[in-house]
Protein backbone atom coordinates (compact mmCIF):
# COMPACT_ATOMS: atom_id res chain seq x y z
CA UNK A 1 0.00 0.00 0.00
CA UNK A 2 2.98 2.34 0.98
CA UNK A 3 4.84 1.56 -1.89
CA UNK A 4 1.50 2.42 -4.43
CA UNK A 5 0.86 5.31 -2.82
CA UNK A 6 4.33 6.29 -3.38
CA UNK A 7 4.36 5.71 -7.26
CA UNK A 8 1.10 6.90 -7.31
CA UNK A 9 1.90 10.55 -5.87
CA UNK A 10 5.39 10.55 -8.40
CA UNK A 11 2.85 9.54 -11.59
CA UNK A 12 0.55 12.79 -10.51
CA UNK A 13 3.33 14.83 -10.47
CA UNK A 14 4.80 13.98 -13.43
CA UNK A 15 1.76 14.31 -15.22
CA UNK A 16 3.14 16.81 -18.23
CA UNK A 17 6.46 14.81 -19.09
CA UNK A 18 4.71 14.36 -22.33
CA UNK A 19 6.93 13.68 -26.02
CA UNK A 20 6.52 17.33 -26.25
CA UNK A 21 8.01 18.16 -22.80
CA UNK A 22 11.38 15.99 -23.27
CA UNK A 23 12.04 17.53 -26.20
CA UNK A 24 12.16 21.21 -24.49
CA UNK A 25 15.39 22.80 -23.26
CA UNK A 26 17.01 20.20 -20.92
CA UNK A 27 19.20 21.71 -17.84
CA UNK A 28 21.65 20.09 -15.18
CA UNK A 29 22.38 21.71 -11.80
CA UNK A 30 24.02 20.95 -8.85
CA UNK A 31 23.97 22.36 -5.46
CA UNK A 32 25.10 22.28 -2.19
CA UNK A 33 22.85 22.47 1.24
CA UNK A 34 23.35 23.12 5.05
CA UNK A 35 20.70 23.71 7.55
CA UNK A 36 19.02 23.22 10.90
CA UNK A 37 16.32 20.90 12.30
CA UNK A 38 13.33 22.10 13.62
CA UNK A 39 12.70 21.13 17.52
CA UNK A 40 8.77 21.46 16.57
CA UNK A 41 8.00 18.78 19.58
CA UNK A 42 8.88 18.43 23.16
CA UNK A 43 10.27 15.04 22.94
CA UNK A 44 12.49 15.81 19.97
CA UNK A 45 14.58 18.42 21.12
CA UNK A 46 17.75 16.63 22.71
CA UNK A 47 18.08 15.47 19.05
CA UNK A 48 17.22 18.40 16.64
CA UNK A 49 20.88 19.59 17.43
CA UNK A 50 22.08 18.93 14.38
CA UNK A 51 22.94 20.88 11.35
CA UNK A 52 21.96 18.77 7.96
CA UNK A 53 24.25 18.99 5.04
CA UNK A 54 24.12 17.14 1.79
CA UNK A 55 24.22 17.47 -1.93
CA UNK A 56 21.46 17.73 -4.71
CA UNK A 57 21.41 16.87 -8.72
CA UNK A 58 18.54 17.97 -10.63
CA UNK A 59 17.73 17.19 -14.15
CA UNK A 60 15.31 19.72 -15.64
CA UNK A 61 13.39 20.60 -18.68
CA UNK A 62 12.33 24.26 -19.64
CA UNK A 63 9.22 24.47 -20.84
CA UNK A 64 9.78 27.88 -22.55
CA UNK A 65 7.74 27.65 -25.79
CA UNK A 66 4.15 28.63 -26.45
CA UNK A 67 2.65 25.49 -26.29
CA UNK A 68 3.46 25.83 -22.64
CA UNK A 69 3.13 29.26 -21.91
CA UNK A 70 0.46 30.40 -23.78
CA UNK A 71 -2.70 29.25 -21.78
CA UNK A 72 -0.83 30.21 -17.81
CA UNK A 73 1.13 33.03 -19.25
CA UNK A 74 4.33 31.86 -17.19
CA UNK A 75 7.64 29.69 -17.74
CA UNK A 76 8.55 27.02 -15.59
CA UNK A 77 11.01 24.15 -14.79
CA UNK A 78 9.93 20.88 -14.16
CA UNK A 79 11.76 17.52 -13.33
CA UNK A 80 13.32 15.57 -10.89
CA UNK A 81 15.60 16.87 -7.65
CA UNK A 82 18.25 13.42 -6.61
CA UNK A 83 19.30 14.79 -2.94
CA UNK A 84 21.56 12.96 -0.84
CA UNK A 85 21.26 14.73 3.05
CA UNK A 86 23.43 13.74 6.24
CA UNK A 87 21.57 14.57 9.27
CA UNK A 88 24.92 15.46 11.18
CA UNK A 89 24.21 12.41 14.03
CA UNK A 90 25.18 9.38 12.34
CA UNK A 91 24.14 7.09 15.13
CA UNK A 92 20.88 8.37 15.73
CA UNK A 93 20.07 10.00 12.28
CA UNK A 94 21.90 8.34 10.09
CA UNK A 95 21.21 9.94 6.24
CA UNK A 96 19.00 9.91 3.52
CA UNK A 97 18.74 9.59 -0.35
CA UNK A 98 15.34 10.50 -2.17
CA UNK A 99 13.69 11.23 -5.85
CA UNK A 100 11.87 14.16 -5.78
CA UNK A 101 9.80 15.24 -8.80
CA UNK A 102 8.56 18.99 -8.80
CA UNK A 103 7.35 21.66 -10.65
CA UNK A 104 9.19 24.89 -10.35
CA UNK A 105 7.52 28.13 -11.82
CA UNK A 106 9.74 31.21 -12.89
CA UNK A 107 9.55 34.95 -11.85
CA UNK A 108 11.02 37.23 -14.52
CA UNK A 109 13.01 34.95 -16.46
CA UNK A 110 13.52 36.87 -19.18
CA UNK A 111 15.86 39.22 -17.19
CA UNK A 112 19.50 38.70 -16.48
CA UNK A 113 18.35 38.00 -12.60
CA UNK A 114 15.42 35.96 -12.22
CA UNK A 115 13.66 34.12 -9.27
CA UNK A 116 11.60 30.35 -9.14
CA UNK A 117 9.76 28.74 -6.46
CA UNK A 118 9.39 25.01 -6.81
CA UNK A 119 7.36 22.76 -5.15
CA UNK A 120 8.22 18.70 -4.79
CA UNK A 121 7.06 15.08 -3.40
CA UNK A 122 8.78 11.97 -3.67
CA UNK A 123 9.70 8.97 -1.83
CA UNK A 124 12.77 9.63 0.18
CA UNK A 125 14.78 6.14 1.72
CA UNK A 126 16.08 6.73 5.47
CA UNK A 127 19.33 4.23 6.96
CA UNK A 128 18.02 4.96 10.69
CA UNK A 129 14.94 4.44 12.38
CA UNK A 130 13.33 4.34 15.66
CA UNK A 131 13.93 1.32 17.62
CA UNK A 132 12.77 1.16 21.08
CA UNK A 133 15.93 -0.84 22.80
CA UNK A 134 18.55 -0.10 20.17
CA UNK A 135 17.39 4.28 18.86
CA UNK A 136 14.87 5.26 21.33
CA UNK A 137 15.46 8.64 20.50
CA UNK A 138 14.62 8.70 17.13
CA UNK A 139 11.44 9.60 17.01
CA UNK A 140 11.16 11.16 13.59
CA UNK A 141 11.46 7.89 11.68
CA UNK A 142 9.95 4.51 12.35
CA UNK A 143 9.76 3.26 8.57
CA UNK A 144 12.70 2.79 5.54
CA UNK A 145 10.25 4.31 3.02
CA UNK A 146 8.85 7.87 3.88
CA UNK A 147 7.36 10.70 1.70
CA UNK A 148 9.73 14.56 1.06
CA UNK A 149 7.53 17.32 0.51
CA UNK A 150 9.56 20.41 -0.38
CA UNK A 151 9.21 24.36 -0.93
CA UNK A 152 11.62 26.04 -2.68
CA UNK A 153 12.85 30.25 -3.17
CA UNK A 154 15.78 30.67 -5.40
CA UNK A 155 17.20 33.28 -7.29
CA UNK A 156 19.10 32.95 -10.54
CA UNK A 157 22.01 34.84 -12.29
CA UNK A 158 22.70 33.71 -15.96
CA UNK A 159 26.21 33.93 -16.95
CA UNK A 160 25.38 33.15 -20.67
CA UNK A 161 23.10 31.17 -22.32
CA UNK A 162 24.13 28.04 -21.12
CA UNK A 163 24.96 29.01 -17.35
CA UNK A 164 23.53 30.02 -14.64
CA UNK A 165 24.45 30.22 -10.85
CA UNK A 166 21.80 30.22 -7.90
CA UNK A 167 21.34 30.66 -4.37
CA UNK A 168 18.14 29.74 -2.37
CA UNK A 169 16.30 28.41 0.64
CA UNK A 170 14.35 25.01 0.99
CA UNK A 171 11.44 24.05 3.57
CA UNK A 172 11.96 20.27 3.83
CA UNK A 173 9.46 17.35 5.41
CA UNK A 174 10.24 13.74 5.88
CA UNK A 175 7.29 11.66 7.20
CA UNK A 176 5.42 8.77 6.47
CA UNK A 177 2.38 9.75 7.20
CA UNK A 178 1.10 8.91 10.20
CA UNK A 179 1.84 5.09 8.23
CA UNK A 180 4.01 3.40 11.43
CA UNK A 181 4.31 5.35 14.67
CA UNK A 182 6.36 6.73 15.87
CA UNK A 183 6.16 9.60 13.44
CA UNK A 184 7.01 12.81 14.50
CA UNK A 185 8.59 13.65 11.04
CA UNK A 186 11.00 16.17 10.28
CA UNK A 187 10.79 19.45 9.64
CA UNK A 188 14.84 20.70 8.34
CA UNK A 189 15.19 24.10 5.98
CA UNK A 190 18.53 24.14 4.08
CA UNK A 191 20.15 26.85 2.37
CA UNK A 192 21.75 25.89 -1.02
CA UNK A 193 24.10 27.39 -3.40
CA UNK A 194 24.91 25.93 -7.31
CA UNK A 195 25.15 26.22 -10.65
CA UNK A 196 23.22 25.24 -13.84
CA UNK A 197 24.33 23.97 -17.04
CA UNK A 198 22.06 24.19 -20.80
CA UNK A 199 22.78 21.23 -23.30
CA UNK A 200 21.75 24.06 -25.69
CA UNK A 201 21.70 27.79 -25.45
CA UNK A 202 18.25 28.72 -23.71
CA UNK A 203 16.37 32.11 -24.22
CA UNK A 204 13.67 33.08 -22.34
CA UNK A 205 11.15 35.33 -24.01
CA UNK A 206 8.68 37.41 -22.24
CA UNK A 207 5.61 35.39 -22.58
CA UNK A 208 1.98 36.47 -24.35
CA UNK A 209 -0.68 36.09 -21.66
CA UNK A 210 -4.12 34.80 -22.83
CA UNK A 211 -7.47 35.29 -20.83
CA UNK A 212 -8.10 31.63 -21.96
CA UNK A 213 -8.51 30.87 -17.89
CA UNK A 214 -11.58 33.55 -17.87
CA UNK A 215 -13.12 31.09 -20.26
CA UNK A 216 -13.43 28.29 -17.47
CA UNK A 217 -16.57 27.77 -15.19
CA UNK A 218 -16.02 30.67 -12.47
CA UNK A 219 -17.94 28.08 -10.07
CA UNK A 220 -17.43 24.05 -9.93
CA UNK A 221 -17.53 21.46 -6.99
CA UNK A 222 -16.18 17.69 -6.48
CA UNK A 223 -17.65 14.86 -4.73
CA UNK A 224 -15.03 12.86 -3.90
CA UNK A 225 -14.70 8.89 -2.61
CA UNK A 226 -11.59 8.70 0.04
CA UNK A 227 -9.90 5.39 1.51
CA UNK A 228 -6.50 4.75 3.03
CA UNK A 229 -4.65 2.27 5.65
CA UNK A 230 -2.93 3.30 8.78
CA UNK A 231 -0.72 0.55 11.10
CA UNK A 232 -1.60 0.06 14.97
CA UNK A 233 1.82 -1.29 16.39
CA UNK A 234 1.67 -4.55 18.41
CA UNK A 235 1.09 -3.63 22.28
CA UNK A 236 0.05 -5.64 25.50
CA UNK A 237 -2.28 -8.25 24.64
CA UNK A 238 -2.17 -7.46 20.80
CA UNK A 239 1.05 -9.36 19.78
CA UNK A 240 0.21 -8.27 15.90
CA UNK A 241 -0.03 -5.80 13.56
CA UNK A 242 -3.34 -4.20 13.11
CA UNK A 243 -3.82 -2.88 9.56
CA UNK A 244 -6.78 -0.60 10.20
CA UNK A 245 -8.41 1.27 6.57
CA UNK A 246 -10.24 4.04 6.70
CA UNK A 247 -12.58 5.22 4.33
CA UNK A 248 -15.26 8.15 3.83
CA UNK A 249 -16.89 11.00 1.34
CA UNK A 250 -15.54 15.02 0.42
CA UNK A 251 -17.49 17.21 -0.89
CA UNK A 252 -16.11 20.88 -2.06
CA UNK A 253 -17.76 23.68 -3.80
CA UNK A 254 -15.25 26.53 -5.44
CA UNK A 255 -14.98 29.88 -7.03
CA UNK A 256 -12.52 31.03 -9.26
CA UNK A 257 -11.19 33.78 -8.02
CA UNK A 258 -8.05 34.19 -11.05
CA UNK A 259 -5.69 32.59 -13.28
CA UNK A 260 -4.22 30.13 -11.09
CA UNK A 261 -6.59 30.93 -7.66
CA UNK A 262 -10.23 29.61 -6.40
CA UNK A 263 -11.79 29.53 -3.28
CA UNK A 264 -13.30 26.74 -1.66
CA UNK A 265 -15.42 25.51 1.16
CA UNK A 266 -16.40 21.58 1.96
CA UNK A 267 -17.56 18.95 4.27
CA UNK A 268 -16.31 15.71 4.94
CA UNK A 269 -17.08 12.40 6.69
CA UNK A 270 -14.38 9.55 7.44
CA UNK A 271 -14.75 6.42 8.91
CA UNK A 272 -11.46 6.10 10.83
CA UNK A 273 -10.31 3.02 11.37
CA UNK A 274 -7.31 3.38 13.80
CA UNK A 275 -9.91 5.11 15.86
CA UNK A 276 -11.82 2.45 15.64
CA UNK A 277 -9.29 -0.06 16.26
CA UNK A 278 -8.34 1.93 19.66
CA UNK A 279 -11.74 2.39 20.81
CA UNK A 280 -12.32 -1.05 20.87
CA UNK A 281 -9.27 -1.95 22.68
CA UNK A 282 -10.44 0.20 25.42
CA UNK A 283 -14.19 -1.41 25.43
CA UNK A 284 -15.31 2.10 25.13
CA UNK A 285 -18.99 1.87 22.90
CA UNK A 286 -18.30 5.08 20.47
CA UNK A 287 -18.58 5.89 16.96
CA UNK A 288 -15.33 5.97 15.10
CA UNK A 289 -16.76 8.40 12.49
CA UNK A 290 -15.65 11.92 12.13
CA UNK A 291 -17.04 14.94 10.20
CA UNK A 292 -15.41 17.99 9.38
CA UNK A 293 -16.02 21.12 7.52
CA UNK A 294 -13.09 22.44 5.64
CA UNK A 295 -12.22 26.27 3.96
CA UNK A 296 -9.11 26.89 1.99
CA UNK A 297 -7.51 27.47 -1.62
CA UNK A 298 -6.93 25.92 -4.41
CA UNK A 299 -3.78 26.60 -6.78
CA UNK A 300 -4.89 25.56 -10.53
CA UNK A 301 -2.00 24.57 -12.69
CA UNK A 302 -3.83 23.44 -15.95
CA UNK A 303 -5.41 19.90 -14.92
CA UNK A 304 -3.43 19.67 -11.89
CA UNK A 305 -4.63 21.30 -8.72
CA UNK A 306 -3.10 21.60 -4.98
CA UNK A 307 -5.12 22.72 -2.22
CA UNK A 308 -4.29 24.10 0.87
CA UNK A 309 -7.63 23.73 3.88
CA UNK A 310 -7.67 24.15 7.16
CA UNK A 311 -10.88 21.94 8.99
CA UNK A 312 -12.60 21.49 11.98
CA UNK A 313 -14.57 18.73 13.50
CA UNK A 314 -18.39 18.77 13.60
CA UNK A 315 -18.52 15.67 15.10
CA UNK A 316 -15.95 13.46 16.73
CA UNK A 317 -17.27 11.15 19.34
CA UNK A 318 -14.01 9.43 19.72
CA UNK A 319 -12.15 13.07 21.00
CA UNK A 320 -9.03 11.35 20.33
CA UNK A 321 -7.57 14.20 18.12
CA UNK A 322 -7.16 18.35 18.17
CA UNK A 323 -10.38 19.72 17.15
CA UNK A 324 -8.76 21.54 13.85
CA UNK A 325 -6.46 19.90 11.29
CA UNK A 326 -5.07 20.88 8.20
CA UNK A 327 -5.45 19.28 4.50
CA UNK A 328 -3.04 19.44 1.68
CA UNK A 329 -4.45 17.89 -1.36
CA UNK A 330 -2.88 17.49 -5.14
CA UNK A 331 -4.91 15.86 -8.13
CA UNK A 332 -4.35 16.00 -11.61
CA UNK A 333 -7.73 15.97 -13.80
CA UNK A 334 -8.52 13.25 -16.51
CA UNK A 335 -11.14 15.22 -19.00
CA UNK A 336 -13.32 17.45 -17.71
CA UNK A 337 -15.01 15.31 -15.02
CA UNK A 338 -12.78 12.17 -13.82
CA UNK A 339 -10.52 13.46 -10.77
CA UNK A 340 -7.40 11.78 -9.12
CA UNK A 341 -5.65 12.54 -6.08
CA UNK A 342 -3.96 11.99 -2.71
CA UNK A 343 -3.78 14.20 0.93
CA UNK A 344 -2.15 14.63 3.71
CA UNK A 345 -3.76 15.36 7.16
CA UNK A 346 -2.11 16.92 9.52
CA UNK A 347 -2.82 17.76 13.24
CA UNK A 348 -0.73 21.20 13.46
CA UNK A 349 2.90 19.78 13.11
CA UNK A 350 1.96 16.51 13.27
CA UNK A 351 1.34 14.44 9.73
CA UNK A 352 -1.93 11.92 10.83
CA UNK A 353 -2.05 10.09 7.53
CA UNK A 354 -1.90 10.33 3.68
CA UNK A 355 -5.09 8.42 1.91
CA UNK A 356 -6.02 8.16 -2.01
CA UNK A 357 -8.98 9.69 -3.53
CA UNK A 358 -10.75 9.50 -6.87
CA UNK A 359 -13.39 12.00 -7.54
CA UNK A 360 -16.19 13.90 -10.15
CA UNK A 361 -16.08 17.50 -10.54
CA UNK A 362 -19.18 19.28 -12.04
CA UNK A 363 -19.48 22.58 -12.95
CA UNK A 364 -21.76 25.50 -14.08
Amino acid sequence: MRLLLVLFLMVITCFSYSQDTLKTPFQWDVRLHSGFIIPHSREIINVAHSNPYGLELTAQWILNDPRHTRKLGLISKRGFAFHYVNFDNPEVLGHTAAVVPFVEPLVQPWRNFYGSIRFGLGPAWLTKLYDPETNPTNLFFSFPLSLWAMLNAHVHYKINPKWEISAGINYNHISNGGMKNPNKGMNFPTYNAGISYSLKPVIMNRPEKNKDWKNEPSYYGQVSLIGTLKNMDPAPGYPDLTRCWSYGIQLTGAKRVGRFSALALGTEWIHDGFAAETLRRQNIRASAWKGGALAGHELLVGRVSFGTYMGAYLFNPSGDRDPVYQRYILQYRFGRRLIVGSSLKAHRQVADVFDLRIGWRVSE
